[in-house]
């Protein structure tokens, strides 16, 4: 017989689980070393009125994280971690608002200084050399050349393509074949989920159009994909056959043959990885003259995040430049 205390001690076990399923599987992985990350800096020394953080305590921490992290956003982030923290045990959080705190964040910032390396765009003219490198009649290559154009054209994330593992693959999460849909020579693609759309609430679905006797055709690369690795509508929409069993193609694989097919047409490797696609055709369609608004629709951006993902040709910043020549040229003789 379940007794009402056994009732409410499952009630707050449950209740523990609910709090933890509001975060994603990454984020609270992130968050969790952030504690881990505070707990060792506290230990070392010696800090035993660890909560609620006082404001010295704050100060000295955001310090100890200088030393050995690079990126101002990063120690940002652990110090917001910390406030998640506190804010989950039901702590006062006005310390980390408070105004030498945010001095102090500022300071960080300048002794920083750190600006990421960003992932290089690609472009039409790259895909179109790997494209030459990749035999359209083998199995595993057909599947990269339409795991490549795809996410070039639809600014794939790799979440949304790729697991981390075989056995991680999610299909509530990434693209299965039944995603994937032909209609009147059009292939729509419907994402179930993104890092906008944790819940799942609405899909986002994309339209390909097919480019006639063009190797960068992501319809026919497709098509051809399903006809050498046939699949069911629940299975990934990129894999490969192995010893008769389908297994999705993973990051860490996707990353690879990206790798190789740079270094293959003589670029550096080190430069790319698989946010080069997203990168590059946010690029390409800011330069093609595509509406701010219906490139972050495109991206399934909620923000305008997706600005720093734009690589502003010369070109294009000359043109401006000329343009603003011309009118201070037209209104310098008007007073």
């Amino acid at each position: 017989m379940v007794t009402v205390s056994d009732d409410w001690s499952l009630l707050l076990e449950e209740g523990n689980q609910l709090l933890s399923g509001s975060f994603a599987a990454g984020t609270l992985r992130n968050l969790r070393s952030q504690w881990a990350s505070f707990r060792t800096f506290c230990e070392h020394y010696g800090v035993r009125n660890r909560f609620p953080a006082s404001i010295q305590l704050l100060v000295a921490y955001m310090a100890w994280l200088c030393r050995t992290i690079r990126s101002q956003d990063t120690v940002r982030n652990y110090v917001h971690g910390l406030k998640v923290l506190h804010s989950l045990q039901g702590m006062d959080v006005s310390n980390f608002t408070n105004l030498t705190v945010t001095l102090a964040l500022r300071g960080v910032d300048r002794r920083l200084r750190y600006t990421p390396r960003r992932a290089q765009p690609i472009t039409p003219g790259m895909l179109t050399r790997m494209m030459e490198r990749l035999d359209p009649e083998s199995p595993t290559d057909a599947t990269f050349r339409a795991l490549f154009l795809l996410s070039f054209y639809l600014f794939l994330r790799k979440s949304s393509t790729v697991s981390n593992s075989v056995k991680g693959f999610d299909a509530s999460k990434q693209l299965v074949r039944g995603d994937c849909k032909r209609k009147r020579g059009i292939l729509f693609v419907y994402s179930k989920w993104s890092k906008t759309n944790q819940f799942g609430k609405r899909s986002h679905g994309v339209p390909l159009l097919p480019l006639a006797n063009s190797p960068l055709c992501p319809v026919a690369a497709y098509d051809n994909m399903c006809r050498l690795v046939p699949a069911a509508d629940t299975d990934p929409a990129f894999c490969t056959v192995v010893d008769g069993v389908r297994k999705p193609i993973t990051y860490a694989v996707f990353q690879k043959k990206l790798k190789a097919s740079t270094k293959a047409i003589g670029l550096d490797p080190k430069l790319f990885s698989t946010h080069s696609f997203r990168r590059g055709g946010a690029t390409l369609a800011f330069r093609a003259g595509i509406a701010g608004d219906t490139i972050k629709i495109l991206g399934d951006w909620q923000s305008e995040a997706y600005q720093v993902y734009l690589e502003c040709p010369i070109e294009v910043k000359a043109a401006a430049s000329n343009l603003f020549r011309k009118a201070v040229l037209a209104r310098a003789n008007n007073f």
